[in-house]
């Protein structure tokens, strides 16, 4: 994998949007505290642009992320937040650029189809994680301390305790492994299968997390990595948080059957849940790097450095 260098103090932090509209309250203020934290910020061009949905034309929010990659004087790139839009500028997104400008790039929820398609053909090691106008305008404890530990030091994130309003995780299936992970939010990863910016998941430790879906979908969108073949060839599962996902008829399932259904007898650990994705404490994750998951020790933790 290739790795970013260091965010380091007086760093400047390009801040982009790739798919939905931000709000501009919020984006003025999680700009003030990266300011406030010693970094110099620049916006992408369209970063206050609405059409639609979408933060700006597909064009301008594509050529925002690779001008981000290109300008010399940029040292990381936050997304402000996610949405809808990221699949629509995929392949318009200069990979051979990014290859020879290896940067942080740090976001979750919709920006997961960007990290997937960039660990898939970059190579890089790139950061889910935080959002400027999402959790920035007023990062918690938690927040920044993850944050930082993730893209500041060289040091590997090491064991990673749950916030203490989430609670402590509990395995659905018992094992331990060492192995690179890679994910992100569960809709947008079934969105990729079948096309060139599906990543290999074999031999990785598989985390997914996703907000605001009824427990049947994500029944069907476990049914679908399963039956893409998927479940059978990874060597562990996180299953994080699963915001506002529940049932919209009486006759369901709890989240919790349904992860025991595909889970229980896996053959592989699966924990769940991990402060990561949509909740309120969100760890960030060095997507590419080995991580290792020990039920009987109750161990999570991230075994290499994301950052050079």
């Amino acid at each position: 994998m290739i790795k970013p260098r260091t965010l380091k103090p007086g760093d400047t932090i390009g801040v982009v949007a790739p798919a939905g509209p931000v709000k501009k309250v919020k984006l003025k203020r999680g700009v003030k505290n990266l300011e406030n934290l010693g970094y110099r910020v620049k916006l992408a061009g369209n970063v206050w642009d609405k059409s639609g949905y979408l933060a700006g034309e597909d064009e301008e929010r594509a050529e925002s992320v690779n001008r981000m990659f290109a300008e010399p004087e940029i040292d990381a790139i936050l997304c402000a937040r996610g949405g809808f839009g990221s699949i629509r500028i995929l392949e318009q997104i200069d990979y051979a650029l990014i290859r020879r400008n290896p940067k942080i790039f740090v976001g979750f929820s919709d920006i997961t189809l960007l990290h997937l398609a960039l660990n898939k053909l970059c190579n890089l090691v790139t950061f889910h994680g935080p959002m400027v106008a999402v959790d920035f305008d007023g990062l918690s404890a938690y927040n920044h301390k993850h944050f930082f530990k993730a893209v500041a030091s060289t040091r590997p994130v090491g064991r990673i305790k749950n916030s203490k309003t989430l609670g402590t995780w509990r395995a659905i299936a018992q094992g331990k492994v060492s192995a690179p992970i890679l994910g992100g939010n569960l809709t947008l990863v079934t969105r990729l299968l079948g096309t060139k910016y599906e990543p290999d998941f074999r031999n990785k430790i598989l985390f997914l997390e996703d907000l605001n879906e009824d427990i049947y979908k994500i029944d069907g969108m476990l049914a679908q990595l399963k039956l893409a073949g998927i479940l059978k060839n990874v060597k562990g599962v996180i299953l994080a948080e699963f915001v506002k996902c529940r049932p919209s008829k009486k006759a369901s399932f709890t989240l919790e059957e349904v992860f025991e259904q595909y889970f229980a007898s896996a053959g592989y650990p699966v924990i769940y849940p991990v402060s990561c994705g949509h909740g309120a404490d969100k760890i960030t994750i060095p997507l590419g790097v080995r991580a290792t998951i020990d039920t009987d020790k109750k161990i999570f933790s991230i075994e290499e450095a994301g950052v050079r």
